[in-house]
């Protein structure tokens, strides 16, 4: 097979990438988090992700507040573990942004800085602020979700 192109060219074209895969959206969630929904700003990955899956909805965030409201005991959607929240808490610890203490993270001194930022700035990620303030520090404690993950676990390893 012969090619008749003399010539190839590319050109750059922009392109939008979603927000929730922009490391610098995720490094300020992670930082709201860490500071508005968890006990001395530290938290479990698996917390992490339970949190932030359900900021990427509505319909995630309403299966949280129906489990809570329901005093733990109703099942919640089973959440995803986030690969892009992964390299983002990786970019963050590199970041001195937060840091792992004893398998936690924690949130820093700059991430301090980075969490007073947001909130100054009025408007900015207003919807995540309000439902991470829902859940304050004690709603969902890591010991809470360890026992939903093993819950979860010992239901679907049967089937």
């Amino acid at each position: 097979m012969e090619l008749y192109a003399k010539k190839i060219t590319f050109s750059k074209k922009p392109i939008s990438i979603p927000p929730e895969y922009r490391p610098s959206y995720t490094i300020g969630l992670i930082a709201l988090i860490l500071k508005l929904s968890c006990q001395s700003s530290k938290s479990s990955l698996l917390k992490l992700h339970l949190i932030y899956w359900a900021l990427k909805s509505s319909e995630n965030q309403e299966s949280i507040k129906k489990f809570i409201n329901s005093n733990y005991t109703e099942s919640s959607k089973t959440w995803g573990i986030e690969p892009s929240l992964n390299r983002a808490l990786n970019y963050a610890v590199h970041e001195q942004i937060c840091k792992i203490i004893h398998g936690k993270y924690e949130l820093s001194d700059k991430g301090e800085t980075l969490f007073q930022k947001i909130i100054k700035n009025n408007g900015f990620l207003e919807k995540e602020i309000e439902f991470l303030n829902y859940l304050g520090k004690r709603k969902i404690t890591d010991s809470r979700i360890d026992s939903i993950y093993k819950k979860w676990k010992n239901q679907n390893a049967q089937n």
